[in-house]
């Protein structure tokens, strides 16, 4: 009988252990893991208690029991993931969902195949977890080459509803066909389950598909910044050459002029004339270097007005020729981007507020740095990737991940320096072809 007790006891461990491989397994795909390891025990505790709670004790009622386990799993991820929390929810609603679906469709393939073998809840809980394992491997698989985004809050709370839905319904016709007790109501109700599990087992197909929108609209944006921007840049190169026909065509009789003034030894006047000519002239020096490129002109030139408004002291040093090995939309992704978020930390940073812009040709090669100060602390992604601390992500930018994607497409790297305090430094270089 002891002995008997012992194996059980051992089971139900060895289950536990299976279901934490489960969580973090699942979870990986999706949210990177906390640097904090006093956070992610506590996490891991709370998961591991409810686990052998739930295993050994059976006093609660259904719905008390589903309910406890996702509150516990969104704080066991909330504690041992990065990431906003409504993601979290979603993420952690859809894998009880998901276990719960599978754990009764095996719990009807025993009653209808194996009946001897239905009331056995250790055989029923590893089937459950081996087939939610394989669920995953094939989840994982998926999304592996999709990079899982964060969506604005409304839609979060929108696919939240599926797999909460699911659970009630699932449980409900559970309930119903365990009264009926029939093959026929076992087979229905298996074939509900399996329904119930594709309908969310596509919310994160419907994730992926949402947040793809949401950044194609972001660049189509983007690109409507940059026509006008270039536009605008258009019109100030026709102004200026406008401006400086009027000067050329001037500049003969004003010479004259000097030259009378000059003659009869009349100095103040010359010098009065040529400051009423400088002032009528119109004519000032832009304090931004003019590369001839007009995508990345007219963006440094953009940001370095808005900058100076907030008054943050902007430097540019810039030797790039006009034409480049690369495409003027993804310079414009890429130095907008860099641009906007400097702009926007430098603004809030205590002290002289400052961005300082570099950017070189060689070789082929485009090498880019951006550095600024802030203020706060930078949350990084899975990955290590600095992620947008913006609130409302669907109405700004085309976001950081673009800027990966776009130096990707160069075979380039982005690599983001907060060694310093109060500094942030992003280096991105993109690789053209080699002669």
């Amino acid at each position: 009988m002891l002995m008997s007790k012992v194996v059980i006891c051992g089971i139900d461990i060895l289950l536990i252990v299976f279901s934490v491989y489960l969580f973090f397994y699942y979870f990986d795909i999706f949210l990177a893991r906390k640097k904090d390891k006093v956070s992610s025990t506590v996490g891991l505790a709370i998961f591991v208690i409810w686990q052998f709670v739930i295993s050994s004790i059976s006093v609660f009622p259904g719905y008390v029991n589903i309910g406890i386990t996702i509150i516990v799993t969104l704080l066991a991820s909330l504690s041992i993931y990065e990431g906003k929390w409504l993601d979290k929810c979603v993420f952690a609603i859809g894998f009880n969902a998901i276990w719960m679906l599978i754990e009764i469709l095996c719990n009807y393939m025993l009653m209808i195949y194996c009946k001897q073998y239905a009331m056995n809840q250790e055989l029923g809980s590893f089937m459950s977890k081996s087939f939610f394992l394989m669920f995953t491997i094939g989840l994982k698989k998926v999304f592996m080459d999709d990079e899982i985004k964060e969506l604005p809050v409304r839609y979060s709370i929108m696919l939240v509803l599926i797999p909460t839905g699911s659970i009630c319904i699932m449980n409900n016709i559970f309930m119903l066909g365990y009264k009926v007790n029939t093959n026929r109501a076992f087979f229905s109700s298996a074939i509900t389950s399996i329904i119930l599990l594709c309908m969310n087992v596509l919310i994160f197909y419907i994730y992926i598909k949402i947040a793809d929108d949401l950044r194609l609209r972001r660049m189509n944006s983007a690109y409507e910044q940059q026509l006008e921007l270039c536009e605008r840049h258009q019109q100030e190169t026709e102004i200026s050459t406008l401006q400086l026909r009027d000067v050329k065509h001037n500049m003969k009789n004003n010479l004259i002029s000097i030259l009378a003034y000059a003659e009869n030894g009349e100095c103040e006047k010359i010098i009065e004339f040529v400051n009423e000519v400088m002032e009528e002239g119109g004519m000032t020096v832009s304090p931004i270097i003019n590369s001839g490129n007009i995508v990345i002109d007219s963006l440094i030139g953009y940001w370095y007005v808005i900058a100076k408004k907030k008054e943050i002291d902007f430097t540019v040093k810039i030797n790039i020729p006009m034409k480049m090995a690369f495409k003027g939309a993804d310079i414009c992704l890429i130095l907008g981007n860099l641009l906007e978020n400097a702009v926007e930390a430098a603004q809030k940073a205590d002290g002289k507020k400052y961005i300082k812009l570099q950017m070189k040709y060689d070789k082929n090669n485009l090498l880019i740095f951006v550095a600024n100060n802030y203020k706060g602390k930078l949350i990084k992604t899975k990955g290590k990737r600095l992620k947008s601390t913006k609130s409302d992500a669907g109405n700004h930018g085309v976001g950081l991940s673009s800027v990966y994607r776009a130096a990707a497409k160069y075979h380039g790297t982005v690599v983001v320096d907060d060694s310093v305090l109060e500094r942030f430094l992003i280096r991105v270089v993109l690789y053209g072809e080699q002669e």
